[in-house]
């Protein structure tokens, strides 16, 4: 992203957006959430572990943030990151399947990840069901 083509619009409508949410995600920032997305897109490529699949919920708020934070971003912040938006998503995607009963749906809250590794596998989610 180049950082000098940012106004000072730009930068507020990030900090407006963050102020919004943080009754609900604390104070965070667009890098810091971008960031976790990435993580957590990383961590369902390689194998979600057993031992961390009760967080799984917990650490889509990253990408929850960010859907709600998004519409708030000037159009130069939108465009300098949706690039990076779309290929984590997408990545996500071909790293996760619906949930049990869930249609074929694209959007990170109604999926779980393909790969589970660990020993032993524990009791899954209701709607994990493999």
């Amino acid at each position: 992203m180049d950082m000098e083509a940012l106004s000072a619009d730009d930068y507020e409508s990030v900090h407006r957006a963050s102020r919004a949410l943080a009754a609900r995600y604390g104070n965070v920032t667009l890098n810091a959430m971008m960031e976790a997305w990435e993580a957590l897109v990383e961590d369902t490529e390689e194998g979600f572990d057993t031992e961390l699949i009760w967080e799984y919920a917990e650490r889509l708020r990253c990408r929850r943030w960010l859907a709600e934070a998004w519409p708030g971003f000037t159009d130069r912040i939108r465009a300098a990151r949706q690039a990076e938006l779309d290929a984590l998503d997408a990545r996500f995607q071909l790293a996760t399947v619906p949930l049990n009963g869930q249609a074929d749906d694209v959007r990170w809250h109604s999926r779980r990840p393909r790969l589970i590794e660990g020993d032993p596998l524990p009791e899954l989610p209701g709607s994990w069901v493999l």
